[in-house]
């Protein structure tokens, strides 16, 4: 069962733009393996490490525990998400032709989510 539930290798550049989305969908994958191993003595860190590139890797290598692996990681992948621009976006957002309004509707909530609005 666990090889289902295996990740990919995390081989990501930094600077992409979609490298936040892929790590978080990473994370979440690696998160869903670690459950489904057994839980005594399972080394986590040497685990993750075996499923990231070496360019990653070297990023993480002096970091001690799990966590501060996984700090490591956000702080890297995790970019802020400048709300003005986002709430530019969303106020300024047309529909398109030949867009249905689901769709219209669909990217109106994408970009809500993005510039953290509440309704």
């Amino acid at each position: 069962m666990d090889r289902f539930l295996k990740p990919e290798r995390l081989d990501v550049d930094p600077s992409s733009p979609t490298s936040s989305e892929q790590w978080k969908h990473w994370l979440a994958t690696f998160e869903n393996f670690l459950t489904a191993l057994p839980q005594e003595n399972l080394d986590k860190k040497s685990l993750l490490v075996n499923f990231v590139s070496p360019r990653i890797y070297s990023s993480i290598a002096g970091s001690c525990t799990y966590e501060d692996v996984i700090q490591s990681l956000k702080s890297i992948f995790e970019k802020p998400v400048n709300e003005i621009y986002a709430r530019h976006l969303l106020a300024t957002r047309k529909q398109l032709q030949g867009e249905s309004l689901d769709e219209f509707l669909r990217a109106l909530n994408a970009l809500a989510v993005a510039c953290d609005c509440k309704a």
